[in-house]
């Protein structure tokens, strides 16, 4: 039965049965309503949504033609409880509640952003509707025939319009990803593209969406907002030192006359008074031999890996945070080391470059957070021990130590000297613990409670 609810414009025919089947093969969509699939692909042709009037004389006929045999006492079980035995009330109830289904499937409809949802095609956005609404209570089609058309969504949603926003919102964000969260976002990005850029392949920028949906919005949410933070901000130290058997060369102010053999042949061309001005004053370049010095920021991250960390959004706020830093790797900026604890510190990974970034943060998604009891004062300092020997190697500078936990442990044995030369930042997620967010900010980092 084709869909009463929309209409395609004059130029474009629906997709068949055949058709649908394989867009939901190559999309991995195991069942699909064809009405609805057929409501997608008529919007996202350029088609419209039918008024109620126009298909309610349809709904009735299909009321009375599917009208269940009444039970044994001769009665019809109504939709808001209770039985009659009118044969004609019983087919109206049945045709309102069908009604309610398509205004609901509508309101749906005149919401969702059909033109950015995913795909090349119409029936490829519209198979992509139906796996971004899987994500969602009902959203998923239990048909054991692969084809049932009532989704639960619509029959016990009493607000389709908010489902259809979530959606778009969703798309919206995939569409803002800068190219380093959507290299730290991605984490299938050679499995099924095209060679397309992230994020623009249409496979991938349905998955990413799919990840928005399930939570994953709240760490852009908070990867972006720690951007604007000062105190977060990250950079990689550049400097030139004198080096006689340097590489590079360079000019320099002169600092006494005992470098006169080593200005420019040019500076002899002037008259000889206005060279010794020149001398004396300090503004005759010299030439120097160099070496050019980099050295990356040490970024530290410990992570409560306690099992109510599992909880809630705080899987997602603490990932926000990890992306956030994951981002000064990818732009060349920092090196980050990022451990596990609960009564003491788990493994140890090191991210340097995008790649190992990306495995970070891929390892960090897919972790089960089911530790015991939390040692914070014990691991903040056996993780600054860790960056005193990384610090003691000359490669990097600055180091900063984050703490993430949701744990308000005693944290009093802490102090600002357990941390000599380090910034400490605490995120306390979904809890309090003053202690340790006042001591963040002693030491010049950022303290924050019910992240």
């Amino acid at each position: 039965m084709a869909t009463l609810r929309t209409a395609p414009p004059p130029t474009y025919i629906s997709p068949s049965q055949e058709e649908m089947k394989e867009a939901a093969s190559k999309t991995g969509v195991k069942r699909f309503a064809p009405q609805l699939v057929e409501d997608i692909a008529n919007l996202a042709a350029g088609g419209k949504i039918n008024p109620p009037s126009s298909y309610r004389p349809q709904v009735d006929w299909w009321a009375e033609e599917n009208l269940p045999a009444a039970n044994s006492r001769g009665d019809w079980s109504l939709s808001k409880g209770g039985y009659t035995k009118n044969r004609n009330e019983a087919i109206r109830d049945r045709a309102e509640g069908r009604m309610r289904y398509h205004q609901n499937v509508c309101d749906f409809l005149n919401t969702l952003d059909v033109d950015g949802l995913p795909g090349v095609s119409p029936v490829d956005k519209a198979m992509s509707l139906l796996k971004l609404l899987a994500t969602q209570k009902g959203g998923e089609n239990t048909g054991g025939d692969g084809q049932a058309e009532t989704l639960p969504i619509f029959s016990e949603n009493e607000n389709p319009e908010g489902v259809a926003a979530k959606i778009n919102e969703a798309v919206d964000t995939v569409d803002s990803l800068d190219e380093d969260e959507k290299q730290l976002l991605d984490d299938n990005a050679n499995s099924e593209s095209d060679g397309s850029e992230v994020g623009e392949d249409p496979t991938q920028a349905r998955k990413l969406a799919e990840d928005m949906l399930k939570g994953k919005e709240k760490m852009i949410e908070i990867a972006r907002h720690l951007d604007q933070l000062s105190r977060m901000q990250v950079r990689r130290q550049r400097k030139v030192e004198p080096d006689p058997e340097g590489e590079e060369v360079r000019f320099r102010p002169m600092k006494h006359l005992g470098e006169i053999g080593r200005i420019p042949q040019a500076e002899w061309a002037l008259p000889r008074v206005y060279r010794t001005y020149r001398h004396i004053t300090g503004q005759t370049p010299v030439r120097e031999r160099c070496t050019r010095i980099e050295r990356k920021q040490l970024l530290y991250i410990i992570i409560d890996c306690s099992g109510s960390m599992g909880s809630g959004q705080r899987i997602y706020k603490a990932g926000g945070i990890l992306m956030n830093r994951l981002k000064a790797v990818i732009e060349g900026e920092a090196e980050l080391y990022v451990r596990l604890f609960d009564s003491g510190l788990k493994q140890e990974h090191h991210a340097a470059t995008p790649e190992q970034a990306r495995e970070v943060m891929k390892y960090f998604t897919e972790r089960n957070f089911s530790g015991g009891s939390t040692d914070i004062p014990g691991c903040a300092k056996a993780a600054q021990a860790r960056i005193d020997e990384i610090i003691a190697e000359g490669a990097h500078y600055r180091p900063e130590l984050v703490v993430i936990t949701d744990g308000d442990d005693d944290t009093t044995s802490l102090s600002a000297s357990d941390f000599p030369g380090t910034k400490l930042h605490a995120f306390v997620v979904e809890c309090r613990n003053q202690h340790l967010t006042k001591l963040a900010e002693r030491t010049g980092g950022v303290g924050v409670e019910n992240m």
